[in-house]
């Protein structure tokens, strides 16, 4: 839902623009902000409609916007006042993108923009590697916004797995012991859309765009993704079932044989059993029921009793038990010591 404004901008756009005693300086706004077709154009595109320079253009641009800042001045607070509100509820800081959803509708997005840009109380910080574009009240608010957001991006790589909201709002809102905060919710928010660098996944936790549990690539993340959430080993088939019911942002099925070939060729996966496939960072190891056995022994460097080889190769291999025990019957592999334990040959 939107804020009420008394007329809409574009209403307000065209009344504003209407005070500039030149018709290029109009028409030079209307195309720069995308006023009337909705997409702004370069300077050098609209130069060349005119047969004048990009610097003439940005002249142009600045010397009307600079008039425009004059004339508002003193009018239009009962339109900018309600958006200065939003923004003071919101910390004082906020992505274009989330600012604009607030106040209106999107065909009126181009339209609020160029009328931001006119209001000298508003502050504008463009698009970064690290920040969105966005809208402010004054520096000291932006600044917090940032530094909160750098904070909390190094934690969240430190931590190196994505966190549910709430612990995700814990760490945007300084949360202690005693329950003191420094910001409050809504700010936590705005603080989160102007980030770039943290998003959402689809099971509402929070973490690192460059992570394949937050923003996955291809089939193999998406898989990743899935197992990752699940904390178990999983037959292939289920492992596309849980990439379908997510979605991930595609209409494209995940056909269990693409999944089972995806897996094969990835690392960071084991197969722990008939079509089971674990991830590699669990502790699981790859090869067959001996190969296990055999770095078992090797990483333990003495003999173990029957209860223990079961016990630690179950943990790396999904197997049973009279698995482990028909393979430790290899008396070219492995041999029992006199008081009943194994090691290696």
């Amino acid at each position: 839902m939107t804020i009420s404004l008394p007329l809409t901008p574009s209403q307000a756009a065209k009344t504003l623009l209407g005070q500039l005693p030149a018709k290029r300086m109009r028409e030079v706004l209307e195309r720069r902000f995308g006023l009337k077709s909705g997409e702004r154009e370069t300077l050098e595109s609209i130069g060349d409609s005119y047969r004048i320079t990009r610097e003439r253009v940005r002249q142009i641009e600045a010397d009307a916007l600079r008039r425009l800042r004059t004339a508002t001045t003193d009018e239009y607070h009962d339109f900018f006042d309600p958006i200065e509100k939003v923004l003071a509820d919101h910390g004082s800081v906020m992505s274009e993108q989330h600012l604009f959803e607030k106040v209106s509708s999107g065909r009126f997005h181009p339209h609020l923009r160029f009328l931001l840009h006119t209001a000298p109380r508003f502050l504008f910080l463009p698009e970064t590697d690290h920040l969105s574009a966005r809208w402010a009240l004054d520096t000291g608010a932006a600044e917090k916004g940032a530094e909160t957001l750098a904070r909390v991006t190094t934690r969240l790589g430190e931590h190196g797995r994505p966190v549910p909201k709430e612990a995700m709002y814990d760490m945007l809102m300084e949360r202690d012991g005693a329950g003191a905060v420094g910001i409050d919710a809504a700010t936590a928010e705005a603080y989160l859309r102007a980030s770039p660098m943290i998003r959402q996944n689809p099971y509402g936790e929070y973490g690192l765009v460059s992570w394949a549990t937050i923003l996955p690539r291809g089939i193999r993340d998406k898989a990743y993704a899935v197992l990752a959430k699940k904390a178990a080993p999983m037959h292939f088939r289920d492992v596309a079932g849980g990439i379908d019911r997510v979605g991930w942002n595609t209409r494209t099925k995940a056909h269990p044989q693409t999944v089972h070939n995806e897996l094969i060729k990835d690392d960071r996966f084991v197969l722990v059993g008939r079509g089971l496939y674990a991830l590699r960072e669990w502790g699981y190891e790859p090869g067959t029921v001996r190969d296990v056995l055999v770095s078992l022994f090797k990483e333990s460097r003495r003999p173990l009793a029957r209860r223990e080889v079961v016990q630690l190769a179950g943990e790396k291999r999904l197997v049973k038990p009279q698995t482990i025990l028909l393979n430790l019957q290899d008396r070219t592999v492995f041999r029992r010591t006199d008081d009943g334990k194994y090691t290696l040959v």
